[in-house]
């Protein structure tokens, strides 16, 4: 089933407003954020329609932030949301030229990797970006964020992205991408998002686990640079 990018959007968008609105009154943190189980539809929104859904997911965090959330801060939450969608997109693509599908053991395991991967780079964008943006250290929002986004994308975004993908629906309206400006190295591309998402890894466990905070550990400075050039590099 192919969509033109216009009807991508806006399902896309359609779809994030009604299960990021109810939600809202679901407060974990006020002001910040909730119970969010509309953080199942990035990832799927991301691999079906690439870069269209990842800027309707973006519009959709924006426009549902006005029903509760909406201050300054919710700029980390349009890039966070966009991030959540084209991350997963463009990791796909990395291992594979198949089609988003889960016909594949394998693809369900790298389904997860992604998912893992946007879900830790989210919890960085949104309490470091508190942080270095903002002057706020909020480690629960890290912690809420990262369970929100991983739980959600799993629980939930698995079993619809099964419907959407199997063969009697089959949407997928993009290919994959085919310009890679800072990654022209295939093995620099297979390798890096692995360095990447461990880099990521090591700071989740530093900040939940360990509970550590950039104001007190100089290397989780290092970490984050080294985490904000990878992604760019991946995502660009």
């Amino acid at each position: 089933m192919k969509l033109s990018r216009i009807k991508q959007f806006f399902i896309v968008l359609a779809a994030f407003l009604v299960l990021g609105i109810p939600f809202k009154v679901m407060v974990l943190i006020q002001g910040f954020t909730e119970v969010r189980p509309v953080n199942g539809i990035p990832p799927i929104a991301g691999l079906i329609c690439g870069p269209v859904g990842a800027i309707a997911c973006g519009f959709g965090n924006l426009i549902a932030d006005l029903f509760g959330t909406f201050n300054a801060t919710s700029v980390l939450g349009f890039f966070g949301n966009m991030v959540a969608a084209y991350l997963p997109y463009r990791l796909w693509y990395i291992y594979t030229d198949e089609e988003p599908n889960f016909h594949k053991n394998r693809n369900i395991l790298q389904y997860i990797f992604i998912c893992f991967s946007a879900a830790i780079t989210v919890a960085w964008i949104l309490g470091f970006g508190l942080y270095y943006g903002f002057g706020q250290w909020m480690e629960n929002i890290y912690t809420y964020i990262l369970f929100n986004n991983l739980g959600f994308s799993i629980g939930l975004g698995m079993p619809l992205f099964i419907m959407l993908s199997s063969e009697d629906v089959h949407v997928c309206c993009v290919s994959g991408p085919k310009r890679y400006l800072l990654m022209k190295n295939q093995k620099l591309r297979f390798v890096l998002p692995i360095v990447y998402t461990a880099i990521m890894a090591v700071i989740f466990v530093g900040v939940c686990l360990f509970h550590v905070s950039p104001e007190q550990q100089p290397w989780l400075h290092i970490l984050s640079a080294l985490g904000a050039l990878g992604l760019v590099m991946i995502l660009v």
